[in-house]
């Protein structure tokens, strides 16, 4: 293959997905209109705020599969603290600070004990998921009205826009600025791209590696007060599911699994690019259960191509 194509191999899923969303959604009558548009940013948002924090372990080489299992454990705090009547300042530090630690846990066993990221998370996620069970004592705690006022918004014209959706834009903008512009981002890279030679060059990849996984933590404290402030209720099965449409927006974002590659935009225009598939879905009369199915061939397709564009690189 001619070396000027190389680079095109890993974006033509992204290229025909984009292609499809569009030519379904000209087909759909009243999908190009604001409200449409703000529902698709609102309803991303949780999910958005996930992916950020994932983006953040997979360009430092790692794989963080417990964030719906994390920010539902995050959920299961908040909700004890509601009942206690603590204030809104306690609950969003306690969210904060729960899902860092949850996040630091993951670091502490993959970068000082050198655990398999993959089964590392996946054992957490069993861990944390349980922990949720047992704090909830397995049955949904509701009327958490402690960040309700997230939840209203403004108006532009006649439609509403949450709050929700404007802190999704924010975070990514945040994490955007921090790994395009900082020495931390500059690291991450680095270690997602070749994390020895990184060690040489003097960066301190241990901890280094633990940070990343505490953001992906800390991106589920966030995400859980996201959630509570539009569902007011604490389940034990709250998110299920949530880390592999993180994944997946990662993935059609151009974040590669492998390390080192992509960025925060990329990550959010994938999040919203697959909600307007699934928005477009609904509207088209199919099942909700078509949204697992393309989440998994999404992310089996994008990893495949980013796989096979690595392989060209190298010959």
């Amino acid at each position: 293959m001619p070396s000027k194509l190389r680079p095109l191999l890993g974006r033509v899923p992204q290229i025909l997905l984009i292609v499809v969303a569009l030519v379904l959604m000209v087909q759909t009558e009243r999908f190009f209109t604001p409200g449409t548009l703000a529902s698709i940013l609102t309803q991303a948002s949780i999910v958005g705020v996930l992916a950020i924090g994932q983006t953040f372990v997979l360009l430092g080489g790692g794989f963080d599969l417990s964030q719906g299992a994390m920010l539902a454990l995050t959920a299961a705090a908040v909700a004890h603290l509601n009942q206690w009547e603590a204030g809104t300042a306690a609950c969003l530090a306690a969210a904060a600070g729960v899902g860092l630690l949850l996040g630091a846990i993951n670091g502490f066993f993959v970068s000082v004990v050198r655990a398999n990221p993959f089964v590392t998370t996946l054992s957490t996620l069993l861990i944390f998921r349980g922990a949720a069970f047992i704090a909830l004592e397995g049955r949904p705690f509701s009327n958490i009205r402690v960040f309700q006022f997230l939840d209203s918004g403004f108006q532009i014209g006649a439609t509403h826009l949450p709050y929700r959706g404007l802190i999704f834009l924010a975070v990514t903008f945040a994490a955007w600025v921090v790994l395009r512009m900082t020495v931390f981002g500059q690291h991450v890279y680095a270690l997602g791209g070749n994390a020895d030679a990184a060690r040489l060059a003097g960066v301190r990849t241990t901890r280094l590696r633990i940070a990343t996984f505490a953001i992906s933590g800390l991106s589920a404290g966030v995400a859980a007060v996201l959630f509570l402030s539009w569902l007011r209720v604490a389940k034990p099965d709250t998110a299920t599911g949530y880390e592999l449409d993180s994944i997946a927006a990662c993935v059609v974002g151009g974040v590669s699994l492998q390390g080192g590659r992509g960025g925060a935009l990329g990550a959010a225009a994938g999040c919203l690019l697959l909600q307007a598939l699934r928005t477009q879905i609904t509207m088209s009369g199919f099942p909700e259960e078509y949204r697992t199915f393309v989440t998994g061939l999404v992310i089996l397709v994008f990893a495949a191509a980013d796989a096979l564009a690595r392989r060209n690189e190298r010959v």
